[in-house]
């Protein structure tokens, strides 16, 4: 449980490397609520459990049959007759799901990030009716203008030349004449796009103002100008995450690759888990491109327009799906290296592991799965698009890679290539040693043992076998 909560704890911090103020508070906040879950299940729940005893077992839930928990039991549920399966067929089960797993990933490919407006909202909210009905008589772009800030530092020509500049300029409906305070320090210049503010056009638009019309009206005086509006606000937010992205996921990648080795002492392990675990994430993200962006069952979450991806989305996404996944690394790979351990070849170390560890994983992926889900009936694009990347990235990563994948390529790669040979040699020599000092124990609680009378009956009294120097044993009363 510590180490689950601290590997999500860490992921979730990982935010702070983006480097937007925003999403830094989101992780720092993230992290400190799940550490401070942490150490109330392992206290506070602790505690509760003590008080309760046995009654914690005493309401049923209906309908419901009583669960074998024995090993005969366990090799009867529906996972681990699915684990045997996956093992005996590994051979084709492997190259098929990977490369199912890769060509849906490789749709996040088409993904572009972008401020979503509010054209892509339902059609019941009034926000949504309020834009058509400007659209229609205004134009599309008449919802996102373009204000150009000019900050005249005494060159007070610089606000008509900004105007100048953009008239005639392609993608532009409308520009107004400059606007100055009563100080004329400071002018301002709107622009009205043909195209709406999430379409492409509009990006490039403000791409051509940054790059062509605002440093040619400035150029000879000390008067600057600034491209601001909502398209310009999230481009400048998506070029700091594409910039910050690298360090990010090195940070991520790098935890899912330590945190396995420190368990597990295998490199081949720690890397199965990164890629698999960035595999899961490039799944949901791929999901979310094809149906927000691209369209494809766009119905099934309630929005009638397609638009691009919340610029802010992948990467507090990301971050959550990583902690997840990490945990149901840890869970499953734990149990089967202890069947591993205990003498079981690969395949059935991996089989049992399954069996007995493989329902846990399956019901926390469909908790999570069920949870991220109901965003998606929020009224809000944003949260769908959260609810649809980690319902979808959360399951893939838990049914497909974890419990179809991961057991394909524990049994191609065989016994001692699944783990290293180090950690699997120094856990042996543990296990024997634990064996060997839980024999002798037993072996001093024979010899220890009372005898009771000498006519072999049972007495409320025992005479102890051993007593210390100098001392008698009591006599029975």
């Amino acid at each position: 449980m510590l180490f689950a909560g601290l590997t999500v704890a860490i992921s979730v911090s990982g935010l702070a490397f983006i480097g937007l103020d925003f999403v830094t508070k989101l992780g720092i906040g993230s992290a400190l609520g799940v550490l401070t879950t942490v150490l109330i299940a392992s206290s506070l729940l602790l505690a509760v459990l003590s008080l309760l005893g046995h009654k914690v077992d005493r309401l049923k839930v209906p309908f419901l049959r009583k669960v074998d928990d024995s090993e005969a039991g366990r090799d009867r549920t529906l996972v681990a007759r699915w684990g045997r399966f996956v093992t005996k067929n590994a051979r084709i089960v492997f190259p098929v799901v990977l490369l199912a797993v890769i060509a849906l990933a490789s749709t996040s490919a088409l993904v572009r990030l972008g401020a979503s407006d509010q054209g892509t909202q339902p059609k019941e909210q009034t926000a949504r009716r309020a834009y058509d009905l400007l659209a229609e008589g205004f134009g599309a772009g008449f919802n996102g203008p373009i204000p150009i800030v000019v900050d005249v530092n005494d060159d007070p020509e610089a606000p008509q030349r900004v105007f100048e500049g953009v008239q005639g300029l392609e993608g532009v409906a409308s520009v107004g004449e400059p606007h100055l305070n009563d100080e004329k320090t400071v002018g301002i210049v709107f622009v009205t796009p043909e195209s709406a503010p999430q379409d492409e056009e509009t990006d490039e638009l403000v791409d051509r103002l940054r790059a062509d019309v605002v440093p040619a009206a400035t150029t000879g005086g000390d008067a600057i100008g600034y491209v601001s509006g909502q398209t310009a606000a999230f481009k400048d937010i998506a070029e700091q995450i594409f910039d910050r992205m690298p360090l990010f996921l090195l940070y991520i990648i790098g935890v899912t690759f330590v945190v396995p080795a420190m368990a597990f002492r295998s490199i081949v392990i720690s890397a199965k888990a990164a890629v698999t675990t960035l595999l899961s994430a490039f799944v949901g993200f791929g999901v979310l491109t094809l149906v927000v962006q691209e369209g494809h069952l766009l119905g099934l979450t309630g929005l009638d327009t397609t638009g691009p991806i919340a610029t802010f989305v992948p990467p507090i996404a990301f971050a959550i799906l990583f902690g997840l996944s990490m945990d149901y690394e840890v869970f499953l790979m734990s149990r089967i290296r202890e069947e591993h351990v205990h003498g079981l070849r690969t395949r059935a170390a991996v089989e049992h592991g399954m069996a007995a560890i493989g329902r846990v994983v399956v019901a926390a992926a469909l908790i999570m799965g069920t949870v991220f889900a109901a965003f998606i009936l929020s009224a809000d694009r944003i949260p769908k698009e959260f609810g649809l990347l980690l319902a979808v990235a959360v399951l893939t990563d838990a049914l497909i890679v974890r419990m179809t994948l991961v057991p394909a390529f524990l049994t191609l790669l065989g016994g001692s290539r699944g783990t290293s040979r180090a950690g699997s040699t120094a856990c042996s020599r543990r296990s024997r040693s634990r064996r060997r000092r839980a024999a002798r124990h037993r072996s001093r609680s024979r010899n220890a043992r009372p005898s009771g009378r000498s006519n072999g009956r049972s007495s409320g009294w025992a005479r102890p076998a051993i007593a210390r120097a100098g001392e008698q044993p009591a006599p029975p009363p």
